[in-house]
């Protein structure tokens, strides 16, 4: 056995009644090249410290069971994360019991990190899993990996959840070998990118940690990157974005969310607006459908989310009802009803073969460099250099798109207003991509001015997607709740009537600062 490797694998959710088609997939036939799936119950015992202080510096120690041949002891150490694959540095050495003995392991640079990180230290069982794994070795293009069906659960004392998944491990070649066959494989089964190990499924199980939303931090860029490195890591940002948030879609958890997760794929569709001309035309073309595709699967829920949750409260607020069968009342009913179905929506959406071709995409786009197939070499060139030569032309092209329509603000109609409110959230994605290149207060003044004037905006979008949500409510309404649709429809008429007087000064405002690429 050899000690030491480093681990490459692709993961993938799978609902267990797709797993017997999956084993029969026709690709699968043809890269198994007569060689049988073969079925083995694995038990792996995780440890850690108490407060799991050892996978917080990106450490795991495991002791596993292999059926009955055996046991081995496994330590795994982050070694930087291509978005969608995790690679890590693995040692491995078998043991004679199940009982942890660290000492056993003897290559220089796991003994090393175990000194700085576990040396008298408390390490304790904390979770284990207990699966059946079916596998077996393909010869996939160039490439040979391994294709492993997992199915059982992760148990934490008294506390377990099931897992129901499938991995691709690269032993030989490129990682794009890893994509190009789940891409296939999702021909013939729903597959699901996921970017949870089950360590982390047992850790979060370990403290009783409930799902919830994620927001977008900070992307990490620096001078340093090249134009791709930045591209790349804007990718793999959105993406976890939008995983992170799809169980609070799919189990209705928060409404948070849901809009999270929108503006993950919205904030991917700037990013690939902003470097269309540094890559070639082909599947950048289907990912930015595949992404208007989806959020358009999400809108609804978020639409009903804020009339349910902010629109409506501020009513009930300084028009109550009188009784609790009064206008707001029914307006309640009536929305929820159509959350419902929107609901229902994103869920389907969810579902999709677009949302899983999407997500896969994604990964292999921030995972290595997809991008570059087809690319001239100019567009070669401009990858390759520095992200601020890239970036300042971006922000200046996206600045003066959002000035030509702001300069005529006072003019602009409805339609003109939401043509620059979409200006406006470019200038803020482009802001939030690249503002930590950059340093100085003008960058914080130019963010929070450009805040305070996308905010008017999305005012105003409230007031108009309002008052689109309750023309479809008021075919089910009686006279009293229509009553209550003139209360709200006046409400966000005069609201809206006085955002827009402070949005020439806003506009002002913004206009006159340098900007801090400058």
């Amino acid at each position: 056995m050899t000690e030491k490797q480093i681990e490459i694998e692709l993961k993938m959710r799978i609902d267990p009644k797709h797993v017997n088609r999956l084993k029969q997939a026709p690709v699968l036939r043809e890269v198994k090249e007569g060689r049988r799936l073969n079925t083995t119950q694995l038990v792996s015992i995780y440890y850690d410290t108490p407060k799991l202080a050892l996978s917080r510096k990106g450490l795991a120690i495991r002791v596993r069971k292999k059926g009955s041949t055996g046991w081995e002891q496994t330590v795994k150490a982050s070694n930087g994360l291509r978005a969608a694959l995790p690679e890590r540095q693995e040692w491995t050495v078998e043991l004679e019991n199940g009982e942890l003995d660290l000492s056993k392991f003897t290559d220089d640079d796991v003994v090393a990190l175990l000194d700085k990180l576990a040396k008298n230290k408390k390490i304790n069982r904390i979770f284990e899993t207990d699966l059946s794994r079916s596998s077996v070795d393909l010869g996939y293009r160039d490439a040979v990996m391994e294709l492993a069906i997992d199915q059982g659960v992760v148990r934490a004392g008294d506390r377990e959840t099931p897992i129901s998944e499938v991995e691709l491990e690269l032993k030989e070649g490129h990682p794009a070998t890893l994509f190009d066959l789940a891409l296939e494989l999702q021909r013939t089964v729903p597959l699901y990118l996921s970017l949870r190990s089950k360590a982390s499924r047992g850790r979060a199980l370990y403290f009783n940690e409930q799902p919830t939303f994620y927001k977008a931090v900070p992307v990490g860029l620096h001078a340093g990157m090249s134009a791709e490195e930045a591209f790349r890591a804007v990718l793999a940002q959105g993406l976890t974005m939008i995983l992170g948030n799809e169980v609070c879609v799919r189990q209705d958890l928060h409404p948070e969310g849901c809009h999270q997760m929108r503006i993950g794929m919205r904030r991917l569709r700037v990013a690939f607006s902003l470097f269309r001309h540094n890559l070639p035309a082909g599947e950048a073309v289907l990912i930015r459908r595949l992404l208007k595709a989806c959020t358009k699967g999400l809108d609804a829920l978020r639409d009903w989310d804020v009339f349910l949750d902010e629109t409506l409260p501020a009513i009930e607020m300084r028009f109550p009802d009188h009784d609790e069968n009064g206008p707001n009342a029914e307006l309640r009913k009536a929305a929820e009803q159509q959350r419902e179905q929107a609901l229902k929506t994103a869920r389907a959406m969810l579902e999709s073969s677009d949302y899983q071709q999407l997500c896969l995409l994604l990964g292999a786009w921030s995972s290595y460099s997809r991008w570059a197939s087809g690319a001239s070499a100019a567009q070669m060139r401009a990858m390759s250099a520095p992200i601020g030569e890239l970036a300042e032309p971006l922000l200046e092209k996206a600045r003066k798109r959002m000035g030509k329509r702001g300069s005529k603000v006072t003019e602009l109609s409805i339609a003109g207003l939401h043509a620059w409110r979409l200006d406006v959230k470019q200038m803020r994605y482009a802001c939030d991509f690249f503002y930590e290149i950059y340093s100085g207060k003008s960058v914080r003044k130019f963010r929070n001015n450009l805040a305070e004037l996308q905010d008017i905006l999305g005012q105003l979008n409230d007031a108009a997607v309002a008052e689109s949500r309750l023309a479809v409510l008021q075919s089910t309404l009686s006279k009293q709740g229509m009553a209550g649709v003139g209360r709200i429809a006046g409400w966000y008429g005069a609201r809206a009537d006085y955002r827009l007087q402070g949005i020439a000064n806003a506009w002002k405002a913004f206009d006159k600062q340098k900007p801090f690429w400058r």
